[in-house]
């Protein structure tokens, strides 16, 4: 290759903190000389084609574990108290979506509807993530249809929690198997918030030991469940046009969606550590500094 994939990663990521399309972050390689000295590369700028290839094949969890790692190493902190939550990914725009059901005719074969929690119908896939309430970080993440329901990759990011004290869960993750998986292969305490289509959150007679467990569990642990709020403060910023823009990824080259995703997750850890190593206050808005 004549490019490394330091190199490759390196503009991608600044492609990301700009807010740049490809074209636009290529197009700045050759008018950009400072950009070009941050990339660590000559006057030769790889091609359209060359990144989105080089970026498809690149393993964005395997890299989102060692910006972890990298932060443990610096500070000593393991995350104790984690949640999960998903978000959507839409291919397309809402209107050419609504203009492909009412044809029949889907370019994306593998996306799918779903209704969210708002009782919308939406378009696409779901990424689903784990994260460190404390930091923000995100620990990993998995991506599928959006019909798919979130418990069903709940196992994915098991390796991710199982080291955790605290697992803080909403209600689309109450169920006994769930629960039962946490303590068969965590040492963590799961806090999962009560389904009210399952029933009253308040303990019956009536409940089996686990749902009765459970439900005090809830109860106990009501104050730190607040803690679980970070990741919708966390989802709220990768879904911002301001910065991630994560809900939408229409221009994505050959309909690698998955990286792309990694790859904001990846850039939301890097801005989030480096926040986090200046002293800005863990509620303040994710910040970037000028290159």
């Amino acid at each position: 290759f004549k490019f490394s994939d330091q190199q490759i990663l390196t503009i991608m990521v600044l492609k990301e903190i700009k807010g740049l399309s490809l074209r636009g972050i290529v197009k700045e390689l050759h008018s950009n000389e400072s950009y070009r000295k941050f990339c660590k590369i000559s006057d030769e700028v790889p091609s359209i084609e060359t990144l989105s290839y080089r970026t498809s094949q690149m393993d964005f969890n395997a890299l989102i574990q060692k910006v972890i790692l990298l932060y443990e190493l610096n500070t000593g902190h393991k995350a104790k108290d984690v949640a999960i939550d998903s978000t959507m990914v839409k291919p397309c725009k809402d209107h050419r979506a609504q203009l492909q059901r009412k044809q029949h005719k889907y370019t994306d074969k593998h996306a799918s509807w779903t209704k969210t929690t708002k009782h919308q119908w939406e378009y696409g896939y779901k990424a689903h993530f784990s994260c460190d309430t404390e930091t923000s970080l995100i620990l990993k993440y998995s991506f599928a249809t959006a019909k798919e329901h979130d418990s069903l990759h709940f196992k994915d990011l098991l390796d991710s929690i199982s080291q955790s004290t605290y697992i803080l869960l909403d209600s689309a993750y109450d169920s006994e198997e769930i629960y039962n998986t946490i303590f068969e292969k965590t040492s963590a305490i799961p806090i999962i918030d009560i389904n009210p289509r399952r029933g009253s959150s308040k303990p019956s007679k009536k409940d089996d030991l686990n749902r009765w467990i459970m439900k005090n569990l809830r109860i106990k642990y009501a104050l730190l469940y607040k803690d679980r709020w970070e990741i919708e403060r966390v989802n709220a910023n990768l879904k911002s046009t301001y910065f991630f823009s994560l809900e939408d990824v229409y221009y994505v080259p050959h309909r690698h969606y998955k990286q792309a995703v990694g790859l904001k997750l990846l850039v939301h850890n890097l801005v989030a550590f480096a926040n986090i190593s200046v002293g800005l206050p863990k509620n303040r808005k994710l910040e970037t500094v000028t290159i």
